[in-house]
């Protein structure tokens, strides 16, 4: 099993020396850290395209596809609107799998109706989560189920300074590796993977950054036993003006209100498969 796994994360991504010294100051090339510090702006944001793929030994199995927009405050992010898919499994019908909306404002998770496991009262479009669990809270903070947040400073200098660089067409890439345990100690809270906090194991990356040193994309690959998930991040559009709003109260529904509604209506609710 463990052969598989190393097989698996070596086809993934190639094993990266961990450099001395921070990448960002490779001569010439602007520091991306200093690159997002200036796009933390109050009413800005950033488009998310991504894509997670998840193996199981050397057997895909299947993942999601993320696309929205993320809303940036000079604290990092505050607000998110996306959709999400789940990929298909191999063999598995050909036919797309519905989206699913979500929008954070703040705390507030929001997700659409059509997530709910049971009847939902006419009007009502959007429930708004109450309960910290599930996969909608898991990508509502980012916008994304990368491990690493960049958008957090502190972070996004560490991974430089354990990375490797080259220059590449149209501005430079980033290589390295580190442990969870070294990223929980950079960041504002434990590191998870697969929706579970860790400090064990270790997470490699690639990262590059265009001439200006913004980020355009981050590709991460971890291991947690057999299971080895690959995230691949497209970052577009930095700056662009951007106030996300929360949907009209009218059409929402509190997650707990639901459920006695369910209950009212004698259907049985099934178990969270943790989809929500």
């Amino acid at each position: 099993m463990r052969r598989w796994v190393a097989l698996a994360v070596a086809v993934l991504i190639a094993s990266v020396p961990v450099a001395t010294g921070s990448a960002a100051a490779r001569a010439g090339a602007p520091d991306p850290a200093q690159a997002l510090k200036r796009k933390l702006r109050n009413d800005h944001g950033v488009l998310i395209s991504e894509t997670v793929r998840v193996f199981f030994g050397t057997k895909s199995g299947g993942g999601d596809r993320i696309t929205g927009s993320l809303q940036l405050s000079p604290s990092g992010p505050v607000a998110a609107d996306f959709t999400w898919r789940n990929l298909p499994m191999p063999g598995a019908p050909s036919e797309r799998p519905d989206s699913h909306r979500v929008i954070r404002v703040g705390k507030n998770v929001y997700y659409d109706a059509n997530l709910s496991p049971g009847p939902i009262p006419d009007g009502k479009k959007w429930i708004l989560r109450t309960r910290s669990a599930g996969l909608a809270v898991r990508m509502a903070s980012t916008a994304s189920l990368q491990p690493i947040n960049l958008y957090e400073l502190p972070i996004m200098k560490a991974v430089l300074k354990r990375s490797t660089s080259k220059p590449v067409s149209g501005g430079s890439l980033y290589r390295g590796t580190m442990s969870y345990a070294e990223l929980t100690k950079v960041s504002k809270g434990a590191f998870r993977v697969h929706g579970k906090p860790t400090s064990m194991g270790k997470i490699s990356w690639r990262l590059w950054a265009d001439r200006h040193g913004l980020l355009k994309r981050l590709i991460t690959t971890d291991a947690l036993g057999k299971v080895v998930t690959r995230i691949d991040t497209r970052y577009t559009d930095w700056g662009l003006p951007l106030v996300i709003t929360a949907p009209p109260a009218d059409e929402v529904i509190d997650e707990n209100e639901l459920w006695e509604y369910i209950h009212s209506q004698n259907v049985p609710i099934p178990p969270d498969a943790g989809n929500t």
